[in-house]
C-alpha cells in the first residue's frame, strides 16, 4: 500500500508494485526500478536501457523513499 504521497510503506506494498508491473522511482536518486522476468532490473536518466540492480529491501530505507 502507497502512503498519500504515493511512497511505499512497506516492503510487501514494494514487492506487490513491481509484480503487479508497476515502475518505482526513489525520491532520494531519481532511479527507476522495474520487475522483468523474475529479476529486478534499474535505469537512471542517465542512459536508456534498463540493467538488472542488486537492490535489496533489507531496510526501510530500500523502500520507503520508492514511489510509484
Amino acid at each position: 500500500m502507497a502512503s498519500e504521497d504515493n511512497t511505499m510503506q512497506s516492503k510487501e506494498a514494494a514487492l506487490k508494485a513491481l509484480d503487479d508491473g508497476k515502475e518505482l522511482t526513489s525520491a532520494v536518486t531519481g532511479i527507476k526500478y522495474k520487475q522483468m522476468d523474475g529479476a529486478l532490473y534499474s535505469k537512471s536518466s542517465e542512459r536508456s536501457e534498463w540493467i538488472v540492480c542488486g537492490l535489496m529491501f533489507y531496510t526501510p530505507g530500500s523502500w520507503l523513499n520508492l514511489f510509484e
